[in-house]
């Protein structure tokens, strides 16, 4: 059966990792589903799609089938189609996101939480705040293949500038 997790992975941290792991576990075959994958270089998203389709493959090769999601531009109700578009098939969606819950099950999808591993430690928005502040301690949070690849793209800089912005 395949299963989909739904992110936004701004970045990839070792709590995703931890789910993933999780879900491999019990399930034959994962999906990673990049939501707002339309958004990039933002103080929120400060990574593009593609960014973060590397981040996770320099995590863990290719075993994991990847897709990417755009928002709706504000039509929520028509999030479930677009994940079942853009997407190959899965059986049931994990989310601990509210919004993804309602929408989903709006849609006819099967939503189900996933454990949170150390949720106040592993937080993108909190990564994102440390790199913006300068504090280096985000590196033992992210894979340490992420945390080189936020360096190749300078990342830290990047997220630094747009937190600058507001």
């Amino acid at each position: 059966m395949r299963v989909a997790f739904i992110g936004r992975f701004q970045p990839l941290h070792l709590g995703h990792a931890k789910v993933i792991e999780w879900l491999t576990e019990k399930y034959d075959d994962v999906l990673i589903v990049i939501g707002s994958a339309d958004k990039g270089l933002t103080k929120d998203n400060p990574f593009t799609a593609g960014e973060r389709i590397e981040m996770f493959y320099r995590t863990f090769g290719r075993r994991l089938a990847i897709c990417t999601v755009p928002d709706t531009g504000g039509l929520s109700s028509l999030w479930g189609a677009y994940i079942r578009h853009w997407c190959p098939p899965f059986s049931i969606a994990f989310s601990n996101n509210n919004y993804v819950k309602v929408a989903l099950s709006y849609a006819g999808i099967e939503v189900r939480t996933h454990p949170l591993f150390e949720r106040e430690r592993y937080s993108g928005r909190r990564i994102r705040q440390m790199m913006a502040t300068g504090n280096g301690e985000w590196r033992k949070l992210v894979p340490d293949v992420v945390a080189s690849f936020i360096d190749e793209v300078g990342g830290s800089e990047r997220v630094r500038l747009l937190f600058e912005e507001g």
